[in-house]
């Protein structure tokens, strides 16, 4: 650790408050995330106005979110610096909300496939 920034730091605690538990500084094999909330494949990252106004940060930070969602199957929320600083408990309350509705969908779609099902649907097929 050692690189998050105080915004990643407060809202990483908010989560935590909130019983969402998550990574500060994860590594994924690929990259750094600010906040990892593995259970419900939902990556935070907080971004600095150079995310916002750089052409090239803003192309890697596309290409990153690509490689997560193609790769991994994770979705990357961005958040600007200035937005948890004066938002955090709504953005944490968010956050909480939606990695409980992704982690809900996840175990649906792992109940829904059943590889014993599919597998006599297919030996039975004319």
């Amino acid at each position: 650790m050692g690189k998050e920034t105080p915004q990643a730091r407060a809202l990483h605690r908010a989560l935590i408050e909130r019983g969402i538990h998550c990574q500060l500084e994860a590594y994924d094999g690929h990259k750094h995330v600010d906040i990892s909330i593995p259970w419900a494949k939902l990556d935070i990252e907080i971004d600095g106005l150079q995310h916002y106004i750089d052409p090239r940060q803003m192309r890697a930070d596309l290409d990153r979110s690509f490689y997560s969602r193609e790769n991994d199957e994770f979705d990357t929320i961005h958040l600007p610096n200035i937005v948890i600083e004066h938002h955090l408990c709504e953005v944490a309350d968010a956050i909480a909300k939606v990695a409980r509705e992704d982690y809900s969908a996840i175990k649906k779609s792992e109940e829904g496939f059943n590889l014993v099902s599919f597998i006599k649907s297919l030996l039975n097929k004319p």
